[in-house]
């Protein structure tokens, strides 16, 4: 009508791959159609998308390279690699501070546990080992940590002894001996970070990204 402004109507369209791509964690685009063919209840999916969503592009600025590493033990449980992430600088809804993961060398399989303090990952590693012995059906040979403080207290070589488990400790300050874990740590911390600023979510829903990342990981293909 005359005297009045004029307004566009705008119509933002979202491509099914990049949809899917922040629904399943930023999951690699080319991941995406293994994906549709692996599981019911998803779209087919195809390569359409070879660019970077804001939250990839975002979270990649801080981004650091380790070293490759594809060997693999010839069974579950044969070693187990463990890291700490953290002190955040932002506490999360649960007023955590650090998490701890657990990566299976044979499967790639992660457990993430989130800490309040360093000093819980003992009854943290105690609570895993625990449940997974059992699910398993068979004992953790090696444990491979790095060489914090928390990880070499007399209480953990005591329980080492007692289970029969061979413990490994990185050098100190060569984070590389630990690869596996702080590749995976990396790649938490990351993809956490694409999913709040893709979403512009504060920043202390950091925990429920992490273990949302861990538990889509453990059903994408890598």
């Amino acid at each position: 009508m005359k005297g009045q402004p004029e307004k566009a109507l705008i119509h933002d369209s979202v491509s099914s791959s990049e949809l899917w791509h922040k629904r399943l964690a930023h999951l690699h685009y080319r991941a995406l159609p293994i994906l549709s063919k692996m599981v019911t209840g998803l779209p087919d999916l195809q390569v359409a998308n070879e660019g970077v969503c804001k939250g990839c592009a975002l979270r990649k600025n801080s981004r650091k390279k380790f070293p490759s590493s594809d060997s693999r033990e010839e069974g579950i449980l044969d070693i187990i690699h463990s890291d700490v992430c953290g002190k955040m600088n932002v506490p999360s809804l649960g007023n955590f501070l650090y998490y701890v993961t657990c990566i299976d060398d044979y499967s790639r399989k992660t457990w993430i546990y989130l800490l309040k303090s360093k000093d819980e990952v003992f009854n943290k590693f105690q609570e895993f080992k625990a449940s997974i012995e059992n699910l398993a059906g068979k004992k953790i040979k090696i444990l491979r940590f790095d060489n914090g403080g928390e990880n070499a207290s007399n209480e953990f070589k005591a329980f080492y002894k007692g289970e029969g488990i061979k413990r490994e400790l990185a050098t100190p300050y060569t984070q590389q001996q630990n690869g596996i874990a702080e590749r995976k740590n990396r790649s938490i911390v990351d993809i956490a970070k694409a999913m709040t600023h893709d979403q512009n979510l504060p920043m202390h829903l950091w925990a429920e990204a992490s273990k949302t990342t861990v538990f889509v990981q453990n059903r994408s293909p890598h």
